[in-house]
């Protein structure tokens, strides 16, 4: 049963890993602009931490770039070199609130998750503390899944092939 689970991991990776690299083109060239529906927008940034992988079974070579935002030149011409973008860090804005996190393509989790300072006094209501945080952190995985539904309509729908994909493509090569 695990076999059967890690090798539908593997044969869905590459929904992952267009997800962030989608996420990263976005982030470039449109700002990082997205519609949440009836919440609101967000602005959604490639942070200061890329993680770009070969294809190529156990000679896969890594790369990891760390520096300002999506002008990293490593990381898009590793890109351009055909790497997959394996983890990426976001800070996703929605309003005044901002998180930071890791997300990971081949699992689609977040790491080092930080969420806005949450306001309740501890003293006062302990409760409250621990509704806020965990509502601050409902909003941000909230704000993700409606981004991810937004990619996955855009990616099944024939705009991905006429109109997003070859922008996209575009933009890897401008990174070279």
């Amino acid at each position: 049963m695990i076999m059967q689970l890690m090798e539908r991991v593997k044969e869905y990776a590459f929904l992952g890993q267009e997800f962030l690299l989608w996420l990263w083109f976005r982030s470039d060239v449109r700002e990082g602009r997205f519609s949440l529906g009836e919440a609101g927008d967000a602005v959604l940034r490639v942070g200061n931490r890329i993680v770009l992988q070969s294809d190529e079974g156990e000679r896969a070579e890594k790369v990891i770039c760390l520096g300002e935002g999506s002008h990293m030149r490593e990381a898009r011409f590793a890109l351009a070199e055909s790497k997959f973008v394996v983890e990426a860090m976001f800070r996703l804005a929605v309003g005044d609130d901002e998180w930071s996190f890791v997300l990971d393509a081949q699992w689609m989790n977040f790491k080092s998750f930080k969420s806005p300072k949450v306001m309740q006094d501890k003293e006062k209501d302990p409760e409250g503390l621990f509704y806020e945080k965990f509502s601050l952190i409902d909003q941000a995985l909230s704000a993700m899944d409606f981004i991810y539904s937004s990619f996955i309509r855009i990616r099944l729908s024939p705009d991905w092939e006429a109109r997003e994909l070859p922008e996209l493509l575009k933009w890897i090569k401008e990174g070279k």
